[in-house]
């Protein structure tokens, strides 16, 4: 977050399971617009193939919240 804060483009990655978690640490820091990629829960216990395959599928949304100015909301 620091780095976002000093106007780095950061995404943050999180887990389906604990994106509420993130979003509200985010907001307590002081960073509700924090760029947060989500991506399918679990991670640990998967198989490789799976994670390449998110890993793939999220690709676009990454390069799409690095690329955007997030809305301060």
């Amino acid at each position: 977050m620091q780095l976002e804060a000093a106007g780095v483009p950061t995404v943050v990655v999180t887990t389906s399971k604990f994106r509420a978690l993130t979003d509200q640490v985010a907001a307590s820091l002081g960073q509700p617009a924090l760029r947060i990629l989500e991506v399918d829960h679990p991670l640990g216990g998967t198989d490789e193939p799976t994670i390449v395959a998110w890993a793939d599928a999220a690709v676009e949304e990454t390069l799409r919240l690095l690329t955007t100015t997030p809305d301060p909301a």
